[in-house]
């Protein structure tokens, strides 16, 4: 049985010689995607993977994406990254650390620092290591643990990784939501380290930003303007379907009925909602959002929604399904929570 060690010490620097080949990202969901990403006003410099496939040259820590027409899109020497999308004689270039990728398939082009691997996000294996066969090839397939959150919750990582080069070749959400994988290989070819790097001009972050402050500061106000002459002057308002069912419960005391929820899909947190027992004590659970607060003749409850606004008949029909029949009497006093310093 192979151990995670080997498989670890395998891929830590990259697959030892260059591996090409066609990889494709797959979506197995219709429900919407939310990546967080911070930046100084910067455009990001993104990891094109196209839904029907690119070439995918990998060597080392270097990467090489073309398109499935041979248009390169991409490049990294492993220590910066280069997209050639927007401008093919000056792409956006930053450091690959700060390369996103808005989708599944990062781990088939990036490989990880070292140092990575000792914190607890995607790092540590669920049960054992398992040989397979992927594409004609010996792969270890190992699942990798999230990192707790309950803000954030994400699914575990399943990474293929080919046995003699050290490459991982696919990519698998722990709930088998979206990946990304080769769909044929080859390894061997020999490649020149100048096929991984650019030497021409480029827009830098720091450009990049300067670009984004050189707008005009009235765009959006003359943009908006522009919206009510030509398409719609008033405000565009629509009813939708938002789903309130807990994504998981945490009861705080089972003897008096208390818990706390929060609602929605993993992929979006909907809002929140809290009980206790009935009491006329200040109750420390006040949030920023739109937050509904009223009492039964046994329990306070407190509905905060995310998304949308909600009027009377909504929020009846919510007090409807989660008490049927029991009429609502007053309203809890809220207060905000407890603040400590570190």
């Amino acid at each position: 049985m192979t151990r995670w060690i080997e498989v670890l010490v395998g891929m830590a620097d990259g697959p030892t010689t260059p591996v090409q080949g066609t990889v494709k990202p797959y979506w197995r969901t219709t429900e919407p995607e939310t990546f967080y990403y911070g930046s100084y006003g910067e455009e990001p410099v993104e990891i094109p993977l196209a839904t029907d496939g690119v070439r995918l040259t990998r060597w080392g820590r270097r990467a090489r994406i073309e398109s499935l027409d041979g248009t390169l899109l991409f490049l990294s020497d492993g220590e910066t990254a280069w997209n050639f999308t927007g401008d093919p004689q000056r792409p956006r270039s930053t450091t690959l650390r700060r390369a996103q990728r808005f989708g599944p398939g990062r781990a088939l082009v990036v490989t990880r620092p070292t140092a990575d691997w000792v914190g607890d996000d995607h790092a540590r294996p669920i049960g054992p290591v398992t040989d397979i066969d992927f594409l004609g090839r010996p792969c270890w397939s190992v699942k990798l643990a999230a990192r707790e959150s309950v803000a954030m919750p994400e699914p575990s990582l399943i990474l293929v990784v080919d046995a003699e080069s050290g490459a991982v070749v696919a990519e698998h959400s722990g709930d088998g939501r979206v990946g990304a994988e080769y769909t044929d290989i080859v390894v061997g070819t020999p490649m020149d380290a100048s096929d991984f790097t650019w030497d021409g001009p480029v827009e830098t972050d720091q450009e990049s930003r300067q670009k984004t402050l050189q707008h005009d500061p009235h765009w959006r106000e003359s943009g908006l303007a522009w919206f009510r002459d030509n398409v719609a002057a008033g405000p565009i308002e629509v009813s939708v379907d938002v789903e309130l069912t807990p994504r998981f419960v945490e009861v705080t005391n089972e003897d008096t009925g208390e818990f706390t929820a929060p609602l929605g899909t993993p992929r979006q947190q909907t809002g929140w909602l809290h009980r206790r027992r009935h009491s006329p004590e200040p109750w420390a659970v006040r949030m920023a959002e739109a937050q509904f607060a009223w009492s039964t003749a046994d329990f306070d409850w407190t509905f905060t929604l995310r998304v949308g606004t909600l009027d009377h008949a909504g929020l009846a029909a919510v007090q409807q399904q989660l008490h049927p029949g029991e009429p609502v009497i007053g309203t809890p006093d809220l207060v905000p929570p407890t603040r400590t310093a570190w």
